[in-house]
């Protein structure tokens, strides 16, 4: 056998396999097997090409490639780079929406793969398509139907949690009303306290002007017997008939200011008036001047005061009442009284202090001295009702304010008393 024997049946062998291979290639009916020139014309198809993509080889054969691609993959020029790709790599594979003949679209996986000739040149590309829509469609169901279970769940749980809300709001429902029908009874018992109360004070205030005119009557006509004995006989008493006289004209003054006393401090803890900006500074100086303290004594205070909103007469008795006992206690032990004014801004208000260098006050009667009645010198040595402290804490502590002492024998004594819930308003 010779060479040429040799060389002709291996060139049948090798036809009869390419023969064979494409007959391979175009039975094959589940994948579209084809293949691309470089510049991405299809130039080879078979049967499950046609039965993918739906063109006959007839109609397919010479047309480019993108045919197969949705118009926006086109315009974004995806898949000019799926060929760039393979060219350069070797390979290139991808899953994606493509288009059949009549317009449909499938879901493919495509892998591309460049072929070259032994010399390095590129000869085209082999192209292999299989359409995985059903299974992409069983998966959507699968996440479709997953997606329904957990949303069914969810609304279950959410179910749950509503009717527990529910029970809870008509729970808290059954609560409101109760409480509505409460705060309705209260409400319509404090109306009735307040409309109680309103007529108590108007009563107690008839009560007071009663009494005050009633006790005074009498007091006034001991008083004026009183002066016509004095002026009458008066050279011709004694000096003890003088001091005896002296006395009883002192008790008649003492329970006229003691019946005023009572009544200013049955009503100190009301508001009687709607609070105004009030300037302190101007209040206490007309204070001073009202009391008119003798030239001897010393009065010192700041120049500026708060402006303050307030009750002004409330706020005056208080002054009033304050500095005219560091007045008289001191005057009644010294002539040099000096009295101390100052203020502070604190916290919850205004803090105001009238200090004075006069005999003190022992610690254990600094809670007594803001009892009603209460006096610690003789009435006959320092002319008081014992009234005019009680009436001070009884207004400032009504308003939410405090008061409160500072003192020991021979030391003076120093007054404080916070008014509470000012608006600052500038100073005076």
């Amino acid at each position: 056998m010779n060479r040429g024997s040799i060389d002709e049946r291996g060139r049948e062998e090798l036809l009869r396999s390419e023969e064979r291979f494409e007959l391979f290639v175009r039975s094959v009916k589940d994948y579209a097997l084809f293949m691309l020139d470089p510049e991405g014309r299809v130039v080879s198809w078979n049967e499950g090409a046609e039965r993918i993509k739906g063109y006959p080889a007839n109609e397919i054969l010479g047309k480019s490639f993108t045919t197969f691609y949705p118009k926006e993959a086109i315009e974004s020029g995806f898949p000019q780079s799926e060929l760039e790709v393979a060219s350069r790599e070797g390979r290139f594979e991808d899953e994606g929406w493509r288009v059949r003949k009549d317009g449909s679209l499938f879901w493919a996986n495509v892998i591309i793969t460049a072929m070259h000739s032994p010399d390095g040149q590129l000869l085209g590309f082999a192209k292999v398509t299989r359409d995985l829509t059903v299974r992409r469609e069983a998966e959507e169901q699968a996440r479709r139907l997953a997606a329904e279970q957990a949303a069914h769940v969810e609304a279950a749980r959410r179910g749950e949690e509503l009717a527990h809300l529910n029970e809870r709001l008509r729970q808290q429902a059954v609560e409101l009303q109760v409480a509505l029908a409460a705060t309705k009874a209260a409400r319509n018992d404090a109306e009735r306290a307040a409309a109680a109360a309103t007529e108590a004070y108007r009563e107690l205030d008839q009560f007071a002007y009663v009494a005050s005119h009633d006790l005074k009557a009498p007091l006034r006509g001991i008083a004026n017997l009183a002066q016509w004995l004095q002026d009458d006989i008066g050279e011709q008493l004694k000096d003890d008939s003088k001091e005896h006289m002296r006395l009883l004209q002192g008790r008649v003054h003492r329970m006229e200011a003691l019946i005023d006393g009572i009544l200013t401090y049955s009503r100190a803890g009301r508001r009687l008036t709607p609070p105004e900006p009030v300037e302190t500074g101007a209040l206490v100086r007309d204070v001073i001047e009202l009391l008119a303290p003798p030239a001897e004594v010393r009065i010192k205070m700041p120049d500026q005061f708060p402006t303050i909103e307030a009750e002004r007469v409330p706020l005056q008795q208080v002054f009033m009442n304050l500095i005219g006992n560091a007045i008289k206690f001191t005057r009644a032990v010294r002539p040099d009284a000096i009295i101390d004014i100052a203020w502070r801004d604190v916290a919850d208000g205004f803090e105001f202090t009238i200090s004075d260098n006069g005999p003190g006050i022992a610690p254990e009667y600094h809670g007594r001295v803001w009892g009603i009645f209460q006096t610690l010198a003789a009435r006959d040595k320092v002319e008081g009702t014992g009234i005019g402290l009680s009436v001070v804490q009884k207004i400032v502590e009504s308003r939410g304010g405090k008061v409160s002492l500072e003192s020991a024998p021979g030391e003076g004594a120093t007054f404080r008393f916070v008014w509470a819930n000012t608006l600052r308003k500038g100073f005076s």
